[in-house]
């Protein structure tokens, strides 16, 4: 009986962490965007923090932070939206447990990285892997009557992968910089890639982006 009641304790504390980590990673839906008279672009730049940089997994994150600092500086000049976000757990008991203790909130480690170009105030903070599941995010994308997303950032495989599907849920138009994200999965960033375009993300890169943020300014 002591074993049956052991098992059965390890099965729901297992139960509960996966339902956990479920609920922090899936992909949001919402209502789909009106159509826009003027439609605006946006670029997002996903969860760029301290502790981001922090993984060695990653490697040599130079060129990836001088391509997407290039980015913020592109979308500066030509006036276009530039929005940031933030990874920060609060306090929930599995949420260190599932991230080692990374992205606390107001902690140092959950800051933006010290050497990200920051070039507005557009910073919202999230919990879930998708930025949609914040509706002060979704409600100033609406506002600017933003129907187009940019995204660099990390991970992959994660944030930019949920956002991205959390943004094709509700009719945007998403279009992922490939020089420009960070992958602790390196060796099947290609497969994401693919896999992005089997959902309708488009996938552009640094050289294309700056060139038609020219030709439309």
């Amino acid at each position: 009986m002591l074993m049956i009641s052991v098992i059965g304790i390890l099965g729901l504390c297992i139960g509960i962490i996966a339902l956990r980590l479920f609920y922090l990673s899936s992909a949001t839906k919402g209502e789909s965007i009106a159509k826009y008279y003027r439609p605006k672009s946006a670029l997002l730049v996903l969860d760029i923090q301290n502790d981001t940089l922090g993984i060695p997994l990653y490697g040599n994150t130079e060129p990836l932070m001088a391509n997407i600092n290039k980015a913020i500086e592109y979308a500066n000049d030509t006036n276009m939206e530039i929005i940031y976000t933030k990874q920060e757990f609060t306090g929930h008991p599995l949420d260190s447990l599932l991230t080692g203790g990374m992205y606390q909130a107001n902690s140092e480690g959950a800051d933006l990285y010290d050497e990200l170009s920051i070039q507005s105030d557009n910073i919202f903070s999230k919990l879930r892997t998708d930025a949609f599941s914040v509706e002060l995010f979704e409600n100033y994308l609406i506002k600017n009557e933003i129907s187009t997303l940019y995204i660099v950032g990390a991970d992959a495989s994660a944030c930019v992968y949920k956002t991205a599907l959390g943004g094709i849920n509700r009719g945007y138009r998403v279009i992922i910089l490939e020089d420009s994200i960070f992958s602790v999965k390196r060796d099947k960033l290609n497969t994401m890639l693919n896999k992005y375009q089997s959902k309708g993300i488009e996938i552009s890169n640094m050289k294309n982006f700056i060139q038609t943020q020219t030709i439309n300014f």
